[in-house]
């Protein structure tokens, strides 16, 4: 396997993608193939059928292999799904040098103080221990206590888990797909590597992707994340809304989503029609588009509700200056960003991969953020640069790594 090489894997519930890259002597990233197959066997993010996930994520690699003419040996994957679960965390220590400097290993030993005080459960596994905010004796509000001198050293952190079970019976359709894991990195957080700039991060912003079955989120202030978390609803949901108002196939809902769909039927007239004989022979059954609209804002307004809720628990609403940036599937829904600024009364954009901008089809842009954003993560982060397969565990020596790479 040539060194360089880079290999995402987004296992969602509508589609499972690869993405194979390669690292270029300028240190840019040249996508070489993807690789995108129907999802079967994940439910809200979570597997349901191995041996179904197992197939689908075969499939998906063979088609990104024969496009990069190379044949993967691990992948960096992208981890989403219900089972998330966030939680704040603080830890304290003594400063260790007599000339009171902090160093680098007394932030270590801090971000570790604050993983005793996460709650012990064997059903968890720790995705990620993120600094949010140090401080030194009584100046809070630091970002990299580095050089800086004291005597007590305090950081705030944000824990990202999910189900240790969930983990292995990924792992299991991984490996039983004939790759091993590099490395995993909750997907959102991966996707704001690829799309949200610097500039945005430091205003305040909220990276929003929603998927077939959940939307998945991550909120940044100062350069960091603050918050995140997963809801438990997503395209798939707006999909079914549209086959129980329209009597018909769930796959004919999604088709009528996809070519007539909108969020805004105050914009739409009623003689706007949805004819059902264009998708079913024969079908002689009409419903107006202007209908169609209003379960599609019916649907995304509960979404944006619970958006709204999660940035209630932080003191955000209507107070993120970057606004909302908006991936997923479901960004391509003609009007939604006019939705958002009215529900969330912030500004919105649907985000694109900025490094793979000129490489990556507009349409498609938004369905591969994730993966790209793996992509991107790996090549910060160190992971992948070989391919090898490398068999982590979440101990805290590997930890390490993650906790250098959310300092300043």
């Amino acid at each position: 396997m040539a060194r360089g090489i880079i290999t995402a894997l987004d296992i969602g519930t509508s589609t499972v993608t690869t993405v194979i890259a390669k690292k270029q002597k300028d240190e840019s990233l040249q996508i070489l193939g993807i690789g995108v197959s129907p999802s079967f066997g994940v439910r809200r993010g979570v597997v349901v059928d191995l041996e179904d996930v197992t197939s689908a994520i075969r499939r998906s690699l063979q088609e990104a292999s024969r496009a990069a003419g190379v044949s993967p040996k691990s992948v960096n994957l992208a981890v989403g799904g219900s089972h998330l679960s966030v939680l704040s965390s603080r830890g304290v220590v003594a400063v260790s040098r007599a000339d009171g400097e902090i160093s680098d290993e007394d932030v270590r030993r801090a971000i570790a103080a604050a993983e005793t005080f996460i709650p012990k459960n064997p059903n968890k596994e720790i995705l990620h221990i993120i600094p949010k905010d140090f401080k030194v004796d009584n100046e809070s509000g630091i970002k990299d206590p580095i050089g800086m001198n004291g005597v007590r050293l305090e950081v705030d952190t944000l824990v990202v888990e999910c189900s240790s079970h969930f983990l292995k019976n990924i792992f299991k359709c991984v490996e039983s797909a004939g790759v091993g894991i590099s490395d995993y990195v909750f997907s959102a957080i991966a996707a704001a590597e690829a799309v949200l700039s610097k500039r945005q991060k430091e205003l305040g912003v909220m990276l929003l992707d929603i998927g077939g079955g959940t939307a998945n989120f991550v909120v940044y202030e100062e350069g960091v994340p603050m918050h995140a978390g997963v809801l438990p609803f997503g395209g798939n949901h707006i999909t079914n809304d549209i086959a129980i108002g329209f009597r018909t196939a769930v796959d004919i809902a999604e088709e009528i989503k996809l070519k007539h769909g909108s969020c805004l039927p105050l914009e739409l007239a009623k003689k706007e029609i949805v004819r059902l004989s264009d998708f079913i022979p024969g079908e002689e059954a009409n419903y107006s588009r202007k209908e169609l609209a209003e379960i599609i804002e019916a649907r995304l307004c509960d979404i944006f509700e619970l958006v709204q809720k999660e940035l209630k628990k932080i003191d955000r609403v209507a107070l993120l200056p970057a606004g909302v940036v908006l991936i997923g599937g479901s960004a391509r829904i003609p009007g939604i960003v006019d939705l958002i600024k009215r529900e969330l009364k912030l500004p919105a954009e649907v985000g694109t991969p900025r490094e793979f901008s000129e490489s990556i089809d507009e349409s498609a842009s938004t369905i591969l953020a994730s993966p790209l954003g793996v992509i991107s993560w790996a090549d910060k982060n160190g992971s992948g640069r070989s391919d090898d397969f490398i068999a982590r565990s979440r101990a805290a020596s590997s930890l390490k790594k993650w906790f250098q790479s959310f300092l300043p």
